[in-house]
């Protein structure tokens, strides 16, 4: 990806699996709305399932880097 997305928070999400990786980062996201959150996944499956959870939950997907393991995630701006 080129110009990466200037972030307000990073979280280094380590090898967590697909189910606790976005429980914490729905937890994380809604503190911050609006704004970017960089997170780092080595689990193999992150770069199909976080732009899926990103699709199905409103949040924005920025962009990636697969040579870093890095997602830049938008958080919606409405948390209802």
């Amino acid at each position: 990806m080129s110009g990466r997305p200037e972030e307000q928070d990073s979280w280094d999400a380590g090898h967590l699996g697909c189910g606790e990786l976005v429980i914490e980062l729905r937890q994380r996201l809604r503190r911050m709305p609006g704004q970017v959150l960089k997170v780092i996944a080595h689990d193999p499956a992150a770069p199909v399932d976080l732009p899926a959870w990103c699709r199905m939950t409103s949040n924005e997907l920025l962009g990636s880097d697969a040579d870093t393991k890095s997602f830049w995630i938008r958080s919606k701006a409405n948390w209802t």
